[in-house]
């Protein structure tokens, strides 16, 4: 057949295609017809297509040149952006450089025509649309009485476009859904379904429209009592909602979440129901893992988390309740660094896990993490993701242990390792450690001193010490045996320990060779090297030394005796010969105790042996049997002895013979009772004497008084003046004895200390005693309460406040008690304003019967009672005086005072 060619003008196609585009190949406007562009005015901007139109049929998301072929070859519905009520149908055909749309607008009225200025003379005659304008002219002119009915037919027809729209919208939306849709009747007559539909209950459509809905697939209800439920739940416009169920299509059990809903007319009537099917299996088979995953993470010892695909925690087992201390109540929905992340919690690593869970990637970190006590934490978090089959997050599954041991224990390592590397490196011997194959790993400073090496010794490491060894060489004595022996020894690979290496310039070497084995593999090994010439010198000089005193003790006059830890002798002087009369043979080996001592000395020496285990030494006497058969005292110098390991191997004691000692000091002792038992004699014989004395002292003043009262007005004044001499003497010598008696009896008190309140004491004083109305006695402040014994405090206070009082020349005389301390001691003090005493009388006012007054009370005791009171507390006692301004005595006794 012949071909034809055709050739058209612009306005010739302008009047058969007014609402034609012309698109070049990238979908840009060239071109338009003219009754478009009165629809459409951004056309004259020329934009791209897909900047002013969508493609509704066949459903096109997003237009572009990879998918605009899908467009051809069909009917098409576009449909302007904006407004988005100008829809048109036709064609796109391919051309050459581009494409063409042929189509006019999709109007359902005349309405239409008239809403948007089009006119007849905008459509092509052949356009069919023509003839509905014709319809409608002959309409509005023939019928005018039927404008209300017509209006109310374009009201609905309106209505119906709208509906139109909608349902078209939708049966696109719904055709396109990967899940199923079904639109059906209130009375649950199946209206349409989309594909994913017909392949969930594998039938055609044919077979399922004008079915009843509630027969087939996930919706299927075979319980008439539930179908009625239902069906009055349409009628109502009831939601059903997450309603679940499965099928089985080809032997696999498929899950499938159903969702209906009904479809409302502008007067609320119920006009359709639609159910949406879901196909939940894979999410079914993920929750399902996950129950399973949770009854095992459940008795796992470790944190298990479960997620959700936005992070918020959804459960956790008890496990991490343990660690963390949170419960489920009070984590859940929150995000987990919300919950567990701290002030030490690393950022990074935060951002890290952040990242991984949001790609839904695995990950594996360390982290420190916060209890709810804030207690931190280091935690090892091991995660990853749940997907779909799409690949689509739907959980994160989480699992976090407690390090914090291992991390710590980690950390140990490495600060020992630093450790021993400080203390290598800082060593004072020269350290030289080897690999396998004797190249250098650590080396100190010691060792370059030692070697006269002058470089850092950090830059010896990696050195080949086979080569440093053959150039060291010349510095050793004996250079072939040196190099010899550290071959042997490498050879046999054994723990060598400080032998001695003599160098070329006299000095000596202690080297030591340590294999390290990690298993049963060699992995190096450690030289050691000190210098021990000093060591050396010195352990000559100490052989000498021993032989030296070693020959002393053999010849002195003090026994030496050594012992093993079971008391066995190993060794004994001459002079320990002489002293027991045994010879060295009858010794060596027998046990010491059972030779020289009884039972109660063997006790003494045991006690000995177990301080001697805790390396402690002593002296200590003891009674020991000769070979004579007599008995000696010992005086014993005991001390633990080691062997050069320092352990203990026995012990040595020198031996003193204080026999002749011993036997004075029993006569002291018996002199001690003697004098003990004297002067309880003397104390008896005080108390008789001053009961004899005073008694004639009594019946003198009795014999004064008469002769006074009975004969006073015959006696001349002389005669008065004797008798009141007389009875003076006489007070003074009962003054006397009484301070020789209280003297006497300080020492034979008992010491029953008790708390012993000195204000008290003071003021019992100051009523007992005669105090003159011109003198005034004041405490200064309050006085402790002391430990001590109540009547010689009496006395050591009476005995001063009474010498004050007594010697007080002042019109107002003042004496006034007080005291300090300090950690240990107290020092009371004791102030008058009396006329003081002269530094000539000092050091005699404290002997007994010494008194520098000539007041006719003044025994010359009372100062001898206080000083011997506070003696026997180891106290001390000292005045302060200044002529006519006054004296201070001062005592100083210990808060916890002993007695001599």
């Amino acid at each position: 057949m012949q071909q034809k060619d055709f050739t058209f003008s612009e306005a010739f196609f302008n009047k058969i295609f007014p609402f034609y585009i012309l698109l070049d190949e990238n979908l840009h406007i060239k071109c338009f017809g003219k009754s478009i562009a009165k629809l459409v005015p951004e056309l004259h901007q020329k934009p791209a297509f897909s900047d002013v139109f969508k493609i509704i049929r066949p459903y096109i998301e997003e237009i572009s040149t990879e998918n605009f072929d899908k467009s051809l070859e069909q009917l098409v519905i576009i449909s302007v952006k904006e407004p988005f009520d100008i829809t048109l149908r036709g064609q796109f055909e391919p051309m050459e450089g581009g494409y063409i749309f042929l189509g006019s607008p999709w109007f359902v009225s005349i309405n239409d025509v008239v809403e948007n200025n089009l006119t007849l003379n905008d459509f092509a005659f052949h356009d069919p649309l023509l003839d509905i304008l014709h319809i409608t002219k002959n309409q509005e002119i023939n019928y005018k009485e039927l404008k209300e009915l017509l209006e109310t037919v374009n009201q609905q027809r309106i209505a119906l476009k709208r509906d139109k729209e909608e349902l078209n919208k939708l049966s696109l939306v719904a055709s396109a859904n990967k899940n199923g849709v079904v639109l059906f009747s209130p009375d649950g007559t199946i209206l349409w379904c989309n594909n994913a539909y017909l392949d969930i209950v594998s039938l055609d459509k044919e077979a399922i429209i004008g079915q009843f809905v509630l027969d087939f697939g996930p919706c299927k209800i075979t319980d008439k009592a539930k179908i009625n439920e239902v069906l009055e739940g349409f009628k109502q416009g009831k939601i059903f909602e997450g309603e679940k169920s499965n099928l089985t299509i080809n032997n696999k059990t498929h899950w499938y979440k159903t969702t209906k809903q009904p479809v409302r007319n502008e007067a609320n009537e119920i006009i359709y129901y639609f159910a949406i099917i879901e196909d939940v299996t894979l999410e079914k088979e993920q929750e399902e893992k996950l129950r399973l995953l949770s009854s095992i993470a459940e008795k796992n010892t470790a944190a298990v988390i479960i997620c959700d695909n936005k992070g918020r925690i959804e459960w956790i087992n008890q496990s991490f309740t343990d660690i963390t201390e949170f419960t489920l109540e009070e984590v859940i929905g929150k995000q987990i660094k919300d919950v567990l992340e701290g002030p030490e919690t690393d950022k990074k690593t935060v951002r890290f896990l952040a990242d991984q869970m949001e790609n839904g990637q695995p990950f594996n970190c360390d982290i420190i993490n916060y209890k709810k006590s804030k207690t931190k934490y280091w935690s090892n978090v091991q995660g990853r993701s749940l997907n779909d089959e799409n690949g689509n997050v739907l959980k994160y599954f989480t699992i976090q242990q407690d390090i914090s041991k291992e991390k710590a224990f980690n950390q140990q390592i490495i600060e020992s390792e630093n450790r021993l590397y400080s203390l290598i490196i800082n060593l004072q011997s020269g350290i030289l450690l080897e690999d396998i194959n004797r190249k250098i790993l650590i080396v100190n400073k010691k060792f370059c001193e030692l070697f006269g090496i002058p470089v850092d010794p950090e830059l010896l490491t990696g050195l080949d010490c086979a080569e440093t060894a053959e150039q060291s060489k010349i510095l050793f004595k004996n250079p072939d045996a040196f190099l010899a022996r550290i071959h042997e020894i490498l050879a046999q690979k054994t723990t060598v320990i400080a032998e001695n290496i003599e160098m070329a310039d006299g000095r000596i070497v202690e080297r030591s060779f340590i294999p390290i084995y990690h298993g049963n593999k060699y992995d190096g090994h450690l030289w050691s090297y000190e210098d021990v010439t000093i060591k050396k010198k010195y352990e000559q000089s100490l052989e000498a030394e021993r032989e030296k005193y070693s020959n002393i003790i053999a010849n002195m006059n003090m026994g030496l005796l050594e012992v093993d830890l079971n008391d066995r002798i190993q060794f004994i002087n001459q002079s320990f010969c002489e002293l027991s009369g045994y010879t060295p043979d009858e010794l060596i080996g027998k046990r010491a105790s059972e030779i020289f001592l009884d039972k109660e000395n063997k006790e003494i020496l045991n006690s000995k042996v177990a301080v001697r285990k805790d390396g402690i030494s002593d002296s200590y006497q003891i009674k020991a049997k000769m070979k004579t058969n007599e008995e000696k005292y010992w005086l014993i110098s005991g001390a633990p002895n080691y062997n050069l390991n320092g352990e203990l191997v026995g012990s040595i004691g020198i031996h003193l013979d204080i026999t002749e000692l011993k036997k004075l000091e029993i006569q002291k002792e018996e002199l001690l009772k003697n004098l003990e038992r004297q002067n309880e004699s003397l104390n008896e014989y005080a108390q008789i004497v001053s009961h004899d004395l005073k008694s004639p002292l009594r019946s003198i003043h009795t014999l004064v008084t008469w002769i006074k009262g009975e004969k006073e007005n015959v006696l001349n004044a002389q005669t008065q003046q004797y008798i009141s001499l007389i009875e003076e003497k006489v007070e003074k010598m009962d003054y006397l004895i009484e301070g020789i008696l209280t003297f006497s009896k300080i020492d034979s008190y008992e010491d029953a200390n008790e708390m012993v309140d000195l204000n008290e004491i003071i003021e019992n004083i100051i009523r007992i005693i005669d105090i003159p109305p011109h003198i005034e006695v004041t405490i200064a402040k309050k006085l402790p309460v002391k430990n001590t014994n109540r009547f010689r405090m009496q006395q050591l206070f009476q005995n001063l406040i009474s010498n004050a009082i007594i010697h007080n020349d002042k019109e107002k005389g003042k004496v006034v008690i007080d005291y300090t301390e300090d950690e240990k001691n107290y020092t009371f003090s004791v102030q008058d304003n009396g006329p003081g005493i002269p530094k000539k009388f000092r050091h005699k006012i404290f002997q007994l019967f010494e008194s520098y007054s000539s007041d006719n009370k003044s025994t010359g005791i009372g100062l001898s009672i206080v000083k011997k009171i506070v003696e026997k507390y180891n106290g001390k006692i000292w005045i302060e005086s200044e002529k006519e301004i006054g004296t201070t005595f001062y005592i100083k006794m210990p808060k916890e005072h002993g007695t001599t």
